[in-house]
């Protein structure tokens, strides 16, 4: 990693390197994530790391800066991953930091309401197979939703209810707080004045309302977050921006900003969606979110019969149009 920057400054002080603003603004949020890293301040780090690889989307990706800032991001990553856990060791069984704490000490701060499939528990606490003797777990815990699988789930503290399917890998660090490693989920916040603060590989977003909301959220393949609102109106935050989302419309979170919005037929995913057809019991917003669909049908003048998948950046993300009678 080191060797790459310095052989790049070395290339720029003799002058054969043509060096782009951009450029120097990689290197400097580089090297300010460094010696945040270097001290300890992870979260930091990654902020600044993001910032660089929001740069560098256009890139090649051979190219030495892109190469050594999304290195550095992995070394970061798992340099803080370790971290939270050893303090969160120390802090609950200071005498070994090795041995793994016992379920029976584990707190009831998740609630496990429904699941089907196999879903895995680890960290912190012993790991552990959810069945149905498996009633709740703690913060902290790294969960693994294997495919042809998914759990429901309450989280006490603030009455937020979230659900995951298929190949999910997600953290619920404290009230509020979320980590979504790979994987798609839908969640569901009654109490206007509660929000959720939900963190991808690569970027992060605040949602919140002036009312109840619910919305799916995905990890896209680069890291960042697809962001499908259902009900009420969202406001998504990051650092440095932030925009409203209405039932049915759609946003990508990347490092470098939100895409632009476009609207989903809500009646399609309200038959199509794991999430909320998946499960024996329906979402509890269900038939709000039955209402808004009708709304939302009257209101349409013109379809098109397309898949969206996966974000390049936040100009472009793939889609594709479908015939007339195609699936």
């Amino acid at each position: 990693m080191q060797i790459i920057v310095v052989s790049l400054f070395v290339l720029i002080s003799s002058g054969n390197v043509l060096w782009t603003e951009e450029d120097s603004k990689v290197v400097q949020f580089y090297q300010e994530a460094k010696s945040l890293a270097e001290e300890g301040e992870y979260s930091q780090s990654l902020k600044y790391l993001n910032r660089a690889l929001g740069y560098l989307r256009q890139s090649p990706v051979s190219d030495p800066l892109r190469v050594a800032v999304e290195k550095e991001i992995r070394i970061v990553k798992g340099k803080f991953l370790v971290s939270r856990y050893q303090e969160r060791m120390k802090l609950n069984n200071p005498n070994n930091k090795n041995l793994l704490l016992p379920q029976v000490q584990e707190p009831d701060d998740v609630i496990i309401q429904e699941y089907f499939g196999k879903i895995l528990a680890r960290e912190i606490w012993q790991s552990f197979e959810v069945d149905d003797s498996t009633k709740h777990f703690g913060f902290g815990r790294r969960v693994t939703v294997l495919p042809k699988s998914g759990i429901s789930l309450l989280i006490k503290s603030d009455s937020a209810r979230m659900r995951a399917v298929d190949a999910a890998s997600f953290s619920i660090k404290k009230t509020g707080s979320i980590d979504l490693h790979t994987g798609s989920y839908c969640f569901y916040v009654e109490d206007s004045s509660k929000s959720l603060l939900i963190s991808s590989p690569l970027a992060s977003v605040e949602v919140s309302s002036g009312s109840s909301f619910a919305c799916m959220i995905g990890v896209t393949t680069n890291g960042g977050l697809k962001v499908i609102n259902l009900l009420g109106k969202a406001v998504l935050k990051r650092e440095s921006d932030s925009l409203e989302l209405l039932p049915g419309q759609l946003v990508f979170s990347l490092p470098d900003g939100f895409s632009r919005s476009m609207d989903v037929e809500l009646s399609t995913l309200m038959v199509t969606s794991n999430l909320l057809t998946g499960f024996q019991l329906p979402p509890l917003f269900f038939k709000k979110l039955r209402q808004q669909a009708m709304l939302q049908a009257l209101r349409t003048t013109k379809r098109f019969r397309t898949v969206v998948g996966d974000v390049k950046d936040r100009e472009s993300f793939q889609m594709k149009v479908l015939e007339e009678g195609r699936p």
